[in-house]
């Protein structure tokens, strides 16, 4: 007696043709991509950032009071990245460290530390300082605290062209003052007035 053939649920039988081409396909199409992207050439990261950063020792200017009671300036060598947003805080950090010159003053509390600094599109420079003393009340007189906030000012402004005024905030936030004296209600442009004559 003949057995009846069942046929099987499920997926279709696949011919032995159609599978080889399926095969065949598969593999052209892996081999396209291969060679796609290896064709394709991408620049590799430099694994250090200066050389990304186009970082070089660049001079700056960085204002100290002098022995006449005005700002000077005092030159330093610097790496500093080519970018100005990139090398706006890291002239300031040199300027917070304090003057090499020996005639020179420190115009910032020791203890002051830089949290930020921005350059935004029409010029304006935010510079956010921190520190205990700056923080808690810096007790002292309007000259010194003239002599720190224009510090600042004239700093950003003579190593960047693009700079023309300069916001100052304490610990992130919109001061009034800095110790009491000198308004820092608004962003403030550089006075001449105050940097000694062979600096002007």
């Amino acid at each position: 007696m003949m057995k009846a053939r069942v046929r099987q649920s499920g997926r279709p039988r696949v011919g032995p043709r159609l599978a080889r081409a399926t095969c065949i396909g598969g593999i052209a199409a892996l081999a396209l991509l291969a060679i796609a992207t290896g064709c394709r050439k991408e620049r590799p990261l430099s694994s250090n950032l200066n050389v990304e950063n186009k970082v070089a020792l660049r001079q700056v200017v960085l204002y100290y009071e002098s022995a006449d009671f005005l700002l000077a300036p005092e030159r330093r060598n610097v790496p500093l990245p080519e970018n100005p947003a990139g090398a706006v805080p890291v002239v300031l950090r040199e300027l917070v460290k304090g003057p090499a010159t020996p005639d020179a003053v420190r115009v910032l509390p020791p203890d002051t530390v830089l949290r930020g600094a921005y350059l935004l599109p029409e010029g304006t420079v935010i510079v956010d300082l921190g520190g205990t003393t700056l923080m808690d009340g810096w007790h002292t007189g309007s000259h010194e605290e003239l002599m720190a906030v224009y510090s600042v000012i004239e700093t950003v402004t003579a190593n960047f062209p693009q700079a023309k005024r300069v916001r100052l905030l304490i610990n992130g936030e919109p001061a009034e003052t800095m110790a009491g004296h000198i308004s820092l209600a608004k962003s403030l442009p550089r006075s001449a007035a105050l940097v000694g004559p062979a600096a002007r």
